[in-house]
């Protein structure tokens, strides 16, 4: 069998496609190693990377991308009102009457968005630009504005916008030094794209830990990307802290304080006549030098007060050494009180009636006693206790306010601030247990009287705080059925109670009280008792150099001897 040869001419090219093939993929694999070990050198615009729109600007505060941009106008930026409130807690946005007020301690300041001109204390003034705008239907506020009330430190970039804003006082950052020039980067890696070039010495703030490859960091002028550590100067890191000075923001809340203990009692009046037992209730009440009659409460959405002010009252209560500060109540059921609070034209309004009957009757202070308020309009309440604060120290007049103990529920009553613009702060330390109570207890236990101080000077100064005691006590029935009956009653009403039925009261140290059971048929009745004892119990809590004072409701439900126990602790 002969056999087959292959042509020459074809062996040829088969040799030369192998040859080629083979080069092709020792190429191919060449460039793949050089690709995967050389670094992206593509740069990205920062204005085409973050796409911020024209005449807007990111906002970062402390460090911390904020959602919302802030705007440019005007060459200076402006930011959202809700992170400037933030800053500048007594800002105050009345949606219902279109305007912006800003209080410090002597001056109240009436803005309208857009428009340069405001007023101070009624006066008009003008700034440059205006200190807030609208705009889509959100409110924004100068930064210029901010920082006049506000130590921070602020810069504006353009191309693309960027506001930067270091506020927080406390918090430190870490600052390296770039060694070499390097690259910031998109991400952690060589692979990503390159946002900005950095410079020899170029100073950044780490957010990452230094001990990854890549550690992602801020440059002073507001770009956030990643560096390599290597390009670090980490053997120099410092600590950076902002140091603020804030201390002049509450330099104008000047407070008016009394060198002796208060003590205090409120005076329940419900007519005018009732004034006319000021001698009667005063009768037993030795050591009082601040009555409280109930005098006023709002009347109407729109500020107006209903009164049962006297004259002679208070002639008669100066003539023998008695301060007198009227309270006012907001238990009308018939007020939208979220309307008056919200309303900036309606808070003046009430201001003005209260600043009148302070000036017609010659009072001595006014006692806020406002009970119902709802988180809903609370910012609202504490905007009107600014703007009282204001005309009563204008005139040297005691603002003192009353609180329940503060607790997590009510804490939108914001003692913190109330602490600053009020001269006393009066923590109602009973009503622990009370009408509504789903089972019977004591009215005001010392543990209760305890957390009462304790928890208000969590948030106002103990110089500040007065703390009110109840002169009377709760009778409990628990029915066969399960249902729980209770009645307010008098110190005297109470041991009565306890005798009439012979009782054996029996002293509970934990309570700090005299307790009481007995058998009503088949209903059991309870009561832990309100006298002489367990007011010096209490009193034993309040210790005349830690706080302002001491309150009591309400006069003429006392027993004579309980005085006895009030004159010993102001000895």
């Amino acid at each position: 069998m002969k056999k087959k040869i292959v042509p020459i001419t074809v062996v040829i090219p088969l040799i030369v496609i192998a040859v080629i093939s083979l080069l092709i993929l020792i190429v191919g694999k060449f460039v793949k190693m050089n690709l995967s070990n050389s670094s992206n050198k593509t740069e990205i615009s920062l204005t085409d990377y973050y796409k911020v729109p024209e005449g807007e600007a990111r906002l970062i505060i402390d460090i911390r991308k904020i959602d919302t941009n802030a705007l440019l106008r005007d060459k200076t930026a402006y930011i959202p009102y809700e992170e400037a409130e933030k800053m500048i807690p007594r800002i105050y946005y009345d949606v219902m009457d279109n305007v912006i007020v800003h209080t410090t301690g002597v001056e109240k300041y009436i803005f309208k968005a857009g428009l340069a001109e405001y007023e101070v204390n009624g006066r008009k003034e003008k700034d440059k630009v205006p200190s807030f705008i609208e705009e889509g239907g959100n409110l924004y506020v100068s930064v210029d504005f901010i920082a006049k009330r506000h130590d921070i430190k602020f810069d504006i970039f353009e191309n693309p916008g960027r506001v930067i804003i270091f506020e927080n006082n406390n918090e430190e950052y870490k600052v390296c030094s770039v060694k070499e020039d390097a690259e910031l980067r998109e991400g952690n890696s060589d692979k990503d794209v390159i946002l900005d070039r950095l410079k020899e010495g170029e100073k950044l703030y780490l957010i990452s830990n230094v001990s990854d490859e890549f550690v992602r960091a801020f440059t002073e002028d507001g770009i956030t990307g990643y560096v390599s550590a290597s390009k670090l100067d980490t053997g120099n890191m410092e600590n950076k802290k902002f140091s603020f000075d804030r201390s002049k923001e509450n330099e104008t809340y000047s407070s008016i304080t009394r060198e002796e203990p208060i003590v205090l009692g409120w005076h329940q009046v419900t007519s005018e006549n009732a004034n006319g037992n000021l001698y009667g209730v005063l009768a037993k009440a030795e050591g009082v030098n601040v009555i409280s009659p109930t005098w006023f409460s709002v009347a109407d959405s729109e500020g107006e007060i209903t009164s049962f002010a006297s004259k002679d009252y208070v002639t008669k209560s100066h003539n023998i050494n008695i301060d007198v500060w009227p309270l006012i109540s907001d238990f009308n059921k018939d007020v939208d009180f979220n309307l008056l609070l919200s309303s900036t034209s309606s808070r003046t309004k009430l201001i003005n009636n209260i600043i009148y009957f302070v000036e017609q009757y010659n009072l001595d202070g006014i006692n806020i006693d406002f009970e119902k308020i709802k988180s809903s309009y609370a910012k609202g309440y504490i905007q009107f206790l600014r703007e009282l604060s204001i005309e009563m120290r204008a005139r040297k007049k005691v603002l003192s306010i009353d609180n329940y103990i503060p607790l997590d529920f009510n804490s939108f009553y914001n003692i913190g601030e109330q602490g600053i613009v009020a001269d006393y702060i009066c923590v109602m330390a009973y009503d622990e247990h009370y009408s509504g109570s789903a089972e019977a207890g004591s009215v005001s236990s010392l543990n209760w009287v305890k957390t009462s101080i304790e928890n208000t000077a969590k948030y106002a100064p103990m110089e500040k705080i007065i703390v009110g005691l109840p002169f009377y006590t709760r009778i409990w029935r628990e029915t066969k059925e399960g249902k729980l009956e209770t009645k307010a009653l008098g110190m005297d009403a109470g041991l009565n109670l306890v005798s009439s039925n012979n009782a054996k009261k029996t002293w509970n140290d934990e309570a700090g009280q005299y307790y009481a059971e007995w058998k009503d048929r088949k209903d059991k009745m309870k009561i832990w008792l309100e006298e002489e004892h367990s007011l010096a119990a209490k009193l034993g809590l309040v210790k005349r150099d830690e706080v302002a004072g001491i309150a009591f409701w309400k006069l003429g439900l006392e027993r004579k001897e309980a005085w006895n126990s009030v004159t010993d602790w102001l000895k």
